[in-house]
């Protein structure tokens, strides 16, 4: 399973009253959206507060996680950390697990350079026996992987796809063209999937998918499969709001658990210091809930 394409929805991390781990709560989110017709999960990613667990919870996670999906569907697991040795730490736990992948954003505290990035990269490839994922979000890491970057690395065996969120369309372009398309383009910012979707990405880690994944599988399959692109085009003019909330509000994992709970899903509380949503937006969230008929699984 080294080739990914495809709808990826990035998991939340469910958690209790007490800000530990809802273990039955992730295998019901799991199980439902397996069935509703995803083609890939990843856990561990920035919607999954990745940033916030410590080495003993993230294992958690990804075990319940793992024995949830049972190679169902194909599972990314984010592996990113300050350096290239923790990183291939993080890889060996997913190895360790079952995952069929890693999702790898850079090191980011200390601004690696260019040629530092491409070492690192190069390392992890070379230590790695599970396929990797670039990840790159200069937005909220302040590190940019840039074409240049990616094309230096793209031939290493075990780099194999790249998730594009720096939110410049031209990238994926770029990446095209200086990797020969060797590396498969996944759209990483949610009010671009249509347009990325058009100059060649054949994926989406996608965040919507959480709480509408057959909206977000299906643009994913009038857009690239069946190329029926004016009913896509209308079907993402309908999702925008959604998208876009989640991508510029700052809100998106309280946002997404709110609304995960108004389901009958799992949901619960946010890491620390995350706070509750006000009224007013969760008044503008279930307006949007019900123009796109998001509603209680039942």
């Amino acid at each position: 399973m080294n080739r990914f394409e495809g709808v990826y929805v990035v998991l939340v991390t469910p958690l209790d009253a007490a800000g530990k781990l809802d273990g039955p709560g992730l295998r019901k989110n799991i199980a439902w959206l397996i069935a509703e017709g995803v083609d890939g999960l990843v856990t561990l990613g920035s919607t999954g507060e990745f940033a916030s667990f410590s080495d003993a919870a993230r294992r958690a996670i990804v075990e319940v996680t793992a024995d949830a999906v049972a190679d169902r569907v194909p599972l990314l697991v984010g592996v990113g950390a300050e350096t290239t040795e923790k990183t291939l730490a993080n890889i060996r736990e997913a190895e360790q697990y079952g995952a069929n992948g890693g999702l790898v954003l850079p090191p980011w505290y200390y601004t690696p350079s260019a040629e530092e990035l491409v070492q690192h990269y190069t390392a992890i490839a070379a230590g790695s026996r599970i396929p990797l994922m670039i990840y790159n979000n200069p937005f909220t890491s302040k590190v940019d992987v840039t074409p240049d970057v990616v094309c230096k690395i793209a031939d290493e065996e075990n780099i194999v796809a790249i998730k594009e969120s720096s939110g410049n369309i031209r990238r994926i372009a770029e990446i095209r063209l200086c990797t020969g398309d060797r590396l498969t383009v996944f759209c990483g910012w949610e009010d671009m999937a249509y347009e990325s979707f058009l100059v060649g990405a054949k994926g989406w880690i996608c965040v919507a998918g959480n709480v509408a994944p057959r909206l977000c599988r299906d643009l994913y399959r009038l857009t690239c499969i069946q190329k029926g692109l004016d009913d896509a085009w209308s079907l993402y003019a309908r999702m925008l709001p959604l998208l876009r909330y989640f991508e510029y509000r700052g809100k998106t994992q309280v946002a997404l658990k709110w609304m995960l709970d108004q389901m009958g899903l799992a949901g619960g509380r946010s890491t620390s210091p995350k706070l509750p949503l006000s009224e007013d937006e969760t008044s503008e969230l279930r307006e949007i809930m019900d123009r796109l008929r998001i509603s209680s699984i039942g």
